[in-house]
């Protein structure tokens, strides 16, 4: 079954197809079809993207009962399978028109499903051009399959686009996704909680009811006090595809950390799902996230919302209750059997799904805004400089209750008019943690979060860039300093007492941030010298955006502009210095 690539006679053969080395967005289509008197000989290149697939579909016998005519593999001098011959037979069509589903009688097409079902394999291209009929062709079983590099593990039924691929016809497809459902890939469904037990309750019921019991659902009780770790101690003895962890405390972790714990050292499968407490799981969740996700893609679901928050086109707003016990679910059912699925879109938000190794190769969540708060921003720039794809599905949704951990951790409630809205301002807990985080965003980043209005992010340049500062005091170095590399200023007192208050509040080193300019020449790439009492809220504005104004108007040299004036010694950018968490 095997023939040598030399011991083939090329140079006697006519050449039917000649696409050797065709490269199509990065991705190997390169391979030859030759013909000879008895046989057709089809030749991958050694990086052919279907190449591998061939390999295991022979090996796990998947061609024995639908490729009579396959007689031998092509290997290389290295005994590499690199192609393979079919004995020649009658075409069944030579024109590409589908099958009607008459063709779903053939014992072909039933062979291909019990393939699908054993093999965990499929043959996307089911159409006549692709059958030759062997023998006298009075029966449906002398049909053999050519093309026979178009198999794929059944898992990657949706992702067969990458390659140029598409299961035709139409009906195959409905047939193949039904199989693909019993193989589907399981998620490690990932939720910390903090005191949040009812809607974790609600949430936990609606992933086992609505998705069933094959998902793993990972917890992290964040040293609650409302019965949390007791219930989830009980839900475990029942469901074993539940695993828990517990932050003994005093000290609040938060989800910025707990998130990372329960990826690495409890989620099992491959997939893992950022999701929150308040979360309902709606049907076919699971489904649509799988449909788009591949490595190097993050895959989020569609929110649909009570009016809490303002709209948005990257979520629905349509209230099926505020709160667990007066939730609509028959509302939401029928909701969601009208409403109109469109294209998925570019853009990213909770909950979302990723592959577990994706997330740990950019080593997942910076601690630095632990407990929470712009963990999620941060994370988002670092996908997009990693080159990791953002989706977001149309398909598949959860019903959101929003904010129902510290930010809002009273709930909602809902006036005598029917309208909705939160028992209390924002928590001072999680009003001190958003400005810290806030801070560090801005010191990493070089400015504040940035998103269109699908929620894409947009990352402006990260510039190394030193302020020199006249007449700085206390209040204006808090103000300056996290908007810059470096700040050198005239005062050491000031500096000393800042770097007191602040170094608690953040990972980076202020004492090597913040200078005197007397002990310290600049030495930044960009040196921006100014004169603190000559700001005001809209010169400011410009320390805000001098990333995009560095980008647009920038050039080596000096330049003045309003009360600043620039040294631009490099316009080098280190934002992709930032994708990994040292």
């Amino acid at each position: 079954m095997f023939t040598k690539l030399s011991e083939i006679d090329i140079n006697s053969c006519e050449v039917i197809l000649n696409k050797k080395g065709r490269v199509v967005d990065g991705i190997n289509h390169g391979r030859m079809v030759l013909r000879d008197n008895d046989s057709y000989y089809k030749i991958f290149d050694k990086d052919y993207c279907r190449r591998e697939n061939f390999i295991k579909a022979y090996e796990v016998g998947f061609f024995d009962e639908v490729a009579p005519a396959l007689t031998s593999l092509i290997v290389d001098d290295d005994d590499e399978i690199i192609g393979y011959i079919t004995q020649r037979g009658r075409p069944l069509s030579k024109t590409e028109y589908p099958f009607s589903e008459d063709a779903k009688s053939t014992p072909t097409y039933i062979k291909l499903l019990e393939l699908a079902r054993e093999k965990k394999m499929f043959f996307y291209d089911f159409v006549p051009i692709n059958i030759i009929i062997l023998g006298d062709g009075s029966q449906t079983n002398d049909w053999s399959l050519i093309d026979l590099e178009s198999v794929y593990p059944i898992e990657e039924l949706y992702m067969i686009d990458r390659h140029n691929a598409k299961v035709k016809p139409d009906f195959y497809l409905k047939d193949l996704e039904e199989i693909w459902k019993e193989n589907m890939k399981p998620i490690s469904f990932i939720q910390p909680s903090r005191n949040n037990l009812k809607y974790l309750k609600w949430s936990y019921d609606s992933i086992r009811k609505n998705l069933g019991s094959h998902h793993e659902i990972c917890w992290a009780d964040d040293f609650s006090d409302d019965g949390t770790w007791e219930w989830m101690q009980g839900i475990v003895e029942k469901d074993p595809n539940v695993k828990i962890h517990r932050n003994e405390g005093p000290t609040r972790l938060g989800h910025t950390i707990l998130y990372d714990t329960l990826v690495n050292d409890y989620a099992t499968n491959d997939i893992v799902m950022i999701y929150h407490a308040d979360m309902y799981a709606c049907p076919n969740l699971d489904t649509e996230i799988l449909k788009l996700i591949k490595p190097g893609t993050v895959v989020s679901a569609t929110r649909i919302e009570p009016p809490l928050h303002p709209d948005g086109p990257e979520k629905i707003l349509k209230d099926f209750g505020i709160e667990p016990e007066e939730f609509d679910r028959d509302g939401l059912t029928k909701f969601l059997s009208e409403v109109d699925i469109k294209e998925p879109t570019k853009g990213i938000f909770a909950p979302w799904a990723i592959y577990k190794k994706d997330f740990q190769d950019i080593n997942g969540h910076d601690p630095l805004y632990a407990p929470q708060s712009k963990e999620d921003s941060d994370i988002f720039n670092r996908f997009v400089l990693a080159g990791y794809d953002l989706v977001q599905t149309w398909g598949g949704f959860v019903y959101h209750m929003t904010c129902r951990g510290s930010r809002f951790k009273d709930g909602a409630l809902r006036n005598p008019a029917g309208q909705v809205f939160m028992k209390g301002r924002e928590s001072s807990e999680w009003l001190a943690q958003n400005l810290r985080s806030t801070r560090n965003f801005i010191r990493k980043w070089g400015h504040m979060v940035q998103h269109d209005n699908m929620m894409y992010p947009i990352i402006p340049p990260k510039y190394n860039i030193g302020f020199v500062v006249k007449n700085c005091d206390l209040n204006m170095l808090k103000e300056l300093e996290p908007w810059c590399s470096t700040i050198y200023t005239e005062f050491t007192g000031i500096n000393d007492s800042y770097i007191k208050d602040e170094q608690p509040n953040t990972n980076f080193n202020l004492s090597d941030k913040i200078k005197h300019t007397y002990h310290n020449k600049p030495d930044n790439d960009i040196v921006v010298e100014f004169d603190a009492k000559q700001l005001n809220s809209d010169n400011f504005q410009i320390i805000v955006n001098m990333s995009d104004i560095l980008k647009d108007s920038g050039d080596i040299g000096d330049m003045e502009y309003d009360i600043f004036k620039f040294n631009i010694n490099s316009l080098e950018t280190y934002e992709k210095d930032l994708i990994n968490v040292v």
